[in-house]
């Protein structure tokens, strides 16, 4: 009887420390106006979709080449 309890402490305290360990190593958020890098984005579909992004041609492109005061970037987690 006395032996499930220790065992049952130690699980509890190890789930504590995976639950805090987790919580610490999450990302902070984004900041305003944070570089996230130069990420190469294939080319638009088609000539429309470019010319909406601001681009000269339908080409290859990274963040930085979008012309608009404001861009906002979805990250969806899939994995």
């Amino acid at each position: 009887m006395h032996r499930k309890r220790v065992v049952m402490v130690i699980g509890c305290l190890a789930l504590i420390f995976l639950f805090g360990a987790a919580s610490l190593a999450a990302e902070a958020e984004p900041a305003v106006g944070q570089k996230l890098g130069s990420f190469k984005f294939p080319q638009p579909m088609s000539d429309e979709d470019a010319k909406y992004l601001g681009l000269g041609k339908a080409a290859e492109f990274t963040l930085q080449d979008i012309k608009a005061p404001y861009v906002l970037v979805e990250q969806m987690n899939t994995a």
